[in-house]
């Protein structure tokens, strides 16, 4: 077995365990009186799918699944381009609610999980905004949208 074959099956490995946990903490949730650590618990399940997907996404990369360059037929673009479009939209005015609750608040701790809403927004503005602008084209290479990924999906913890 290669190299690359252990890494595709380590992979499909880890997708399966992500959505393991996503199956296993749902009742958790679910049944969580607090809404707050129930928020808490929905983003970590959020996380999961998403790891679950971006596994899925290198197992297409490492199997030779996804080609050198993404071409679609226009009318498929054009109608991602208009909803990503749209969503950069959503996300200016979101931005502003954030920034004018943040204005407003006085609890610290309140504080703290806006501005973490408002890091998540001007991020996905960010990305989408990009993403408008490949799309916008006739020719974008793969490596392209992985170089914005790279940049803007994936945000380390702070310690």
């Amino acid at each position: 077995m290669t190299k690359m074959s252990d890494l595709v099956d380590m992979l499909k490995e880890q997708r399966e365990l992500e959505l393991s946990h996503v199956e296993k903490l749902m009742p958790t949730v679910e049944a969580v009186p607090s809404r707050l650590i129930s928020a808490m618990l929905e983003s970590i399940v959020h996380d999961s799918r998403k790891h679950a997907a971006l596994c899925q996404a290198l197992v297409d990369v490492e199997a030779g699944a996804v080609p050198l360059r993404l071409d679609t037929d226009m009318a498929t673009a054009l109608k991602m381009s208009q909803a990503i479009k749209q969503h950069i939209r959503v996300e200016a005015d979101m931005i502003k609610r954030l920034e004018s609750m943040l204005e407003r608040v006085e609890d610290d701790r309140v504080a703290d999980i806006l501005r973490y809403l408002l890091t998540d927004e001007r991020r996905h503005h960010a990305v989408l905004t990009k993403m408008a602008n490949l799309l916008d084209r006739d020719y974008t290479a793969y490596d392209e949208y992985l170089e914005l990924a790279q940049k803007y999906m994936f945000v380390p913890p702070d310690g």
